[in-house]
């Protein structure tokens, strides 16, 4: 069969259910490993990048010296403010000058140096820049701290970004008046030191100070008369940091990720001996069940899953339902069999032996009397006969044309036994509908017998078909001897012997019913209710 050739891929639409899940889980955690590492190891860093950097900001500008801090001022303005002149070291000559007109004492304080000469002052600020850039240039030849770079940042109202002093690996990157293009939503932290005038270390990640490379920063503001002028910087490659964390972290991401690879593989493993392998079975046994209908064996293989869940639910569930469909194909058997015997039965009522005797007789005295009659009388017989035989063997409803065919092979023949003492009419206004065959002739026999071959004088019998709203209706009525609806019933032989049966046929074969209403004296209707079918009552309606 072709159920059988079906893959039983389960397990791995489990995995496929769970593997993403885990690999969205373990990037999640291999990313908070990371970023935890990259914090634990920027915390311990910034120590010493901190150290590193308040040494090199003492010697450069600030010794805690208060004149030391407004000399630094006094420079920082006179920088912003001569920013066109040229910043070379003073020449021999220059120096003897500079010697010469401030003497052998020279204080190096604010107030000494706005004392001097326009001329000397300009000496006076190359001599110290010169030394800051001495300084700085020193400090990016260390081979200890591996500086990206160093430099010093005026970052005043109208000069922020103006390179002041700019070092890497002791040669100069951009000279004395080079702007760094400084977005504000790009240096946040910088900006808001600058803006809170705070002199604390701040830190940023940030690829502007150096070409095609990203650098973690450390700045230490200068701050000056209660306002920002400067920054001191350095810069480390955050390449080589971050190979640094990574290659720290690969064993341990590696031992992180085996255990839950491992963890993942047991879970999975576990999910099948739980779910997909009871699973398995169960789809076995429904097949096997499907091709050889063991009850015993399914319902044996369901006790055997042990599962304690919705699995083991399931599998109980299963075995009461093989059990209910075996019980129902017993009693469907049964049904089964007494529908045959309940058909055999009408069958065998439709031809008694009398009705044959009467019938055979009636035809022989027309072969005297009325060859012509005796041979459609004949005909008649023989296809009545027929009907009755036919009726063994249909199942499903017939069109009601069928039925009314052989209602009239039984009337004829009833006519030639009755002669004027029975009068049929027909008033056939709807065909389009189905019932089961012989369902309607228990009706017009017990009419024409009991109704008005019963009646002195004799009657007539009525045989009606309308279309209602929701229903077709077959009406038999007679105007024979009728009998009292209120009476107690009683085998008198009024009862066909194949009544019930001929409700239960019309009931389960189109859901219909019969109605039966009489009155002494009066006669007899025998009305047959036929609902409508869904289609067909669509097709009214419209």
């Amino acid at each position: 069969m072709a159920k059988n050739k079906k893959n039983r891929k389960l397990l791995f639409q489990i995995a496929g259910i769970v593997l993403p899940l885990f690999l969205l889980h373990l990037a999640a955690i291999v990313w908070l490993i990371y970023r935890n590492a990259v914090n634990s190891y920027l915390t311990a860093q910034n120590e010493n990048i901190e150290a590193d950097l308040e040494e090199n900001y003492l010697n450069l500008v600030d010794n805690h010296e208060p004149e030391t801090q407004k000399v630094s001022e006094w420079m920082l303005t006179y920088l912003e403010n001569h920013a066109d002149k040229e910043w070379e070291p003073l020449s021999e000559e220059e120096w003897l000058e500079f010697d010469e007109v401030t003497g052998e004492n020279k204080y190096w304080s604010a107030e000494w140096l706005n004392s001097l000469p326009e001329k000397m002052q300009y000496y006076a600020a190359r001599i110290q820049f010169n030394n800051w850039k001495q300084q700085i240039r020193f400090e990016s030849e260390s081979e200890s701290v591996h500086y990206e770079k160093l430099f010093l940042m005026d970052v005043s109202e109208g000069f922020k970004g103006m390179a002041l002093c700019d070092y890497s690996a002791g040669n100069e990157c951009h000279g004395f008046g080079y702007r760094y293009d400084l977005d504000a939503d790009s240096h946040k932290a910088l900006e808001k030191a600058i803006r809170e005038n705070t002199s604390e270390i701040i830190y940023e990640l940030s690829d502007d100070f150096s070409e095609n490379k990203n650098c973690y920063i450390a700045y230490k503001p200068m701050v000056f008369s209660g306002k920002t002028k400067a920054v001191f910087c350095i810069a480390y490659s955050w390449d080589k940091f971050r190979s640094s964390i990574t290659s720290n972290l690969k064993i341990v991401s590696i031992l992180i990720i085996a255990g839950l690879m491992l963890t993942m593989a047991v879970l999975i493993f576990m999910l099948y001996r739980r779910a997909a392998r009871p699973v398995v079975k169960i789809q076995r046994a429904l097949i096997d069940y499907t091709e050889d209908k063991n009850t015993a064996k399914i319902v044996g293989k369901m006790f055997n899953i042990k599962e304690k869940n919705e699995l083991g639910y399931l599998a109980d569930v299963i075995s009461d339902l093989a059990l209910e469909i075996d019980r129902y194909n017993k009693e469907n058997l049964k049904v089964q069999k007494d529908l045959y015997d309940a058909e055999v039965q009408i069958m065998v009522s439709q031809i008694r032996p009398h009705f044959m005797y009467n019938a055979l007789t009636s035809i022989a005295m027309m072969c005297e009397l009325d060859p012509m009659t005796a041979k459609k009388a004949t005909i008649a017989f023989a296809d009545y006969l027929r009907g009755n035989m036919d009726s063994l063997k249909q199942t499903r409803p017939v069109p009601f044309t069928t039925e009314l065919e052989h209602l009239k092979n039984y009337l004829y023949i009833e006519k030639l036994r009755f002669d004027y003492l029975l009068n049929i009419e027909y008033d056939i206004q709807a065909t389009d509908f189905e019932l089961p065959l012989l369902s309607i002739q228990p009706l017009v026999e017990n009419a024409v017998k009991h109704g008005v071959g019963m009646k002195k004088g004799g009657g007539t019998v009525k045989i009606s078909s309308v279309e209602k709203e929701s229903a077709f209706e077959v009406i038999i009525s007679d105007d024979g001897v009728g009998f009292d609806m209120n009476a107690p019933k009683k085998d008198d032989g009024r009862s066909h012997v194949g009544m019930e049966n001929t409700r239960k046929r019309l009931k389960e074969m189109c859901g219909a019913e019969i109605i039966i209403e009489s009155e002494v004296g009066k006669g007899t209707t025998a009305r047959v209710i036929i609902p409508k079918k869904e289609g067909k009552n669509e097709d009214t309606v419209s």
